[in-house]
């Protein structure tokens, strides 16, 4: 059990532990936006081939890859394929990866979290793939955080144009 739930919950830490742990037994891998954004905690999953690679990956782990690169894989420029990750778990992922997953997708950005930005965002792989990082300071001391105002009721907005739905703080 995480030390900071059984300091803050005390005798009750183990029984918040598990009830965190049923909620994230209902939280999605994934959000497909129909024809517009993915969005994944991490990043592209390299070897998927349908949308039900995504949406059952945390059923077919660890058999197979692709949840623990779409928690923990990371964009890079300058790659091919994937490459080992320094942070450990997941890779890092070229921008063919990207252009393989949109287009299977037929969505045209990725939209991800989990990794520190200076700014609180960061756009990358010709600005196919936005990160957006909402934690700002210790331990990652970056400036600022950011979140991402997405208004699915609205015409869709290219990658580029999602940069103006970005509110930084």
């Amino acid at each position: 059990m995480p030390v900071h739930l059984e300091n803050r919950f005390r005798t009750k830490g183990s029984e918040a532990y598990l009830q965190l742990r049923e909620l994230f037994n209902h939280l999605y891998t994934g959000v497909v936006i129909t024809n517009r954004y993915i969005l994944l905690h991490g990043g592209a999953p390299s070897q998927a081939k349908t949308v039900t690679d995504i949406a059952y990956a945390h059923k077919n782990h660890p058999k197979q890859i692709h949840l623990e690169e779409i928690l923990w894989n990371d964009p890079w420029t300058g790659i091919k394929g994937t490459i080992a990750s320094p942070r450990g778990a997941g890779k890092l992922f070229g921008e063919d990866v990207t252009t393989k997953l949109l287009k299977m997708l037929n969505v045209k950005a990725l939209i991800r979290g989990h990794q520190s930005c200076t700014d609180g965002y960061r756009s990358i792989h010709g600005g196919r793939v936005l990160t957006i990082f909402s934690r700002k300071g210790a331990p990652y001391n970056n400036k600022q955080g950011a979140y991402l105002h997405l208004d699915i009721s609205q015409k869709q907005k290219t990658p580029k144009q999602l940069l103006c739905s970005i509110h930084k703080f």
